[in-house]
């Protein structure tokens, strides 16, 4: 009952949007972290068929006296429709036994009406044919060398594999990346929680991707910095080790049960540079003295996630097929919701980025996404320049990533995208602006060149507003605003 009493807590928890699934499932009071991983992800990818199948047989409400938590009927349910069966006695069995012969019709009915014979079927398809992305790890270079980690996984019985496809790599081994000289990365379904290695704090997993912006930022040694959208903290502890532990890095988020983790984590990392602070950054006071001399600013806000594959979290988000049941009507309010949601996205991103810029002695600024949508990317930046004139993109971000971004403006070279099918790692987007005083010389601003390209109907007047500033410009020698 243990197992799933704890896997229909965290289908709950993920529900509500509290945790991930690999934060959830790994986390200290999980007992068998393997088999409830397992369980959780196996009942995501029938989400949408147990759901179905549990409505119709109204196993929820004929139980109701029981109080068995929702997330504990679906995990019973896929075990004994999906799974090995039922893995329990007592009244778990009990109910699911007196359900039975209906669980089993409503399942038939299902495939019936799918017209499928595999069970299999019934996962939908974007899952079926999802990407498999090859694990990535980032050498903690605070803890260990990158020889030494290496010399370790020999010493475990690992190999390195220098021909193979990343995605086809399978077995013990491991491949060095050919772009940032800290990760490496191993077979899809290598097991590292338990790995000496990781529990030690010499690697770390995090996404290839996930690893640009800290990478491309490159603040100095004994700078001072901001990462804006902190926690859990992979990529805090990423810019500690690109900056040798000197310096200082306040790490922000509004949520203090993030911020905790971030502490933790960044504490198992080795980090002492690091001062985790409560709260929201477009409320901080760029006149607050604590943060007069930062200069360099990694922000990587909330985004729609659009581009994160290879990993199940994706599935909390799902549209189910319960989907047959809705209208057109329904669909396209839910079409509109979600265009809503990055609409708004967007925006809070492009605040977010215009208030780092605000910082009096800011340098350069580093934002990114997980998103692979234009409105979250592209369009961000170009309103971002079009909105003031001291800042421009970075002329050679990452110049040995050959994939830019979206050709939406003369300057989109400039920007970085990733391709799951063709990098090996989630969807990503980065961009790197600097303060022209500090910036290689460069063209005129790329968005009032490309004004009338622009598909964003709101164009015109923040470029109205940036021709201003630029005649303002002309008669004042003043620095950044704040």
């Amino acid at each position: 009952m243990a197992l799933y009493n704890k896997a229909g807590e965290i289908l709950e928890k993920l529900d509500s949007q509290k945790g991930t699934i690999r934060s959830l499932c790994l986390a200290d009071d999980v007992v068998d972290k393997k088999r409830t991983y397992a369980l959780v992800c196996e009942s995501l990818k029938y989400k949408d068929a147990l759901q179905i199948i549990i409505k119709q047989t109204g196993i929820v409400e004929a139980e109701k006296q029981r109080k068995i938590g929702p997330g504990v009927i679906l995990v019973l349910v896929y075990d004994f429709l999906f799974g090995r069966g039922l893995q329990t006695t007592g009244s778990y069995k009990d109910v699911i036994m007196k359900h039975q012969t209906r669980l089993k019709a409503e399942l038939a009915k299902l495939k019936i009406k799918r017209k499928v014979t595999d069970n299999k079927m019934l996962i939908p398809e974007h899952i079926r044919n999802a990407i498999v992305l090859p694990r990535w790890v980032r050498v903690n270079t605070l803890v260990a060398s990158v020889d030494k980690v290496i010399a370790k996984l020999l010493e475990m019985g690992y190999a390195e594999d220098t021909d193979t496809e990343p995605s086809q790599l399978k077995g013990k081994t491991f491949q060095r990346d050919k772009h940032i000289p800290e990760m490496l990365l191993l077979p899809s379904n290598v097991d590292l929680h338990a790995n000496p290695l990781l529990l030690n704090g010499s690697i770390i997993i995090q996404d290839k991707a996930s690893c640009f912006p800290a990478y491309v930022l490159n603040a100095p040694r004994n700078s001072v910095c901001i990462d804006a959208c902190a926690a859990p903290g992979n990529k805090t502890s990423h810019l500690s080790a690109v900056m040798g532990n000197t310096g200082k890095i306040f790490a922000f988020d509004m949520d203090k049960r993030r911020l905790t983790i971030l502490q933790k984590m960044t504490k198992r990392a080795g980090c002492k540079n690091i001062e985790p602070v409560l709260g929201d950054f477009l409320e901080v006071k760029v006149t607050d003295s604590r943060y007069k001399d930062v200069e360099y600013i990694l922000l990587d806000p909330s985004c729609s996630g659009s581009g994160i594959v290879g990993r199940m979290d994706h599935l909390i988000d799902q549209n189910t097929s319960a989907a047959e049941n809705e209208s057109e009507e329904d669909v396209s309010a839910a079409a509109a919701a979600s265009e809503a949601r990055v609409a708004a996205l967007a925006d809070f991103q492009a605040k977010a980025i215009l208030h780092g810029f605000q910082f009096p002695r800011v340098k350069k600024v580093v934002y990114s996404t997980c998103s692979k949508h234009r409105e979250e990317n592209e369009d961000v930046v170009q309103n971002v320049l079009a909105a003031q004139t001291e800042f421009v993109l970075a002329p050679n971000a990452f110049p040995q990533w050959t994939r830019r971004g979206l050709p939406l403006f003369d300057e989109a070279d400039r920007v970085i995208r990733t391709e799951p099918s063709e990098d090996h790692c989630i969807g990503f987007f980065v961009a790197l602006f600097e303060r022209r005083s500090s910036a290689q010389p460069t063209a005129p601003a790329t968005a009032k060149r490309n004004a009338s390209e622009r598909q964003d109907g709101d164009a015109e007047e923040p470029l109205k507003k940036k021709a201003k500033n630029k005649k303002k410009a002309k008669n004042k020698t003043s620095g950044a605003t704040s």
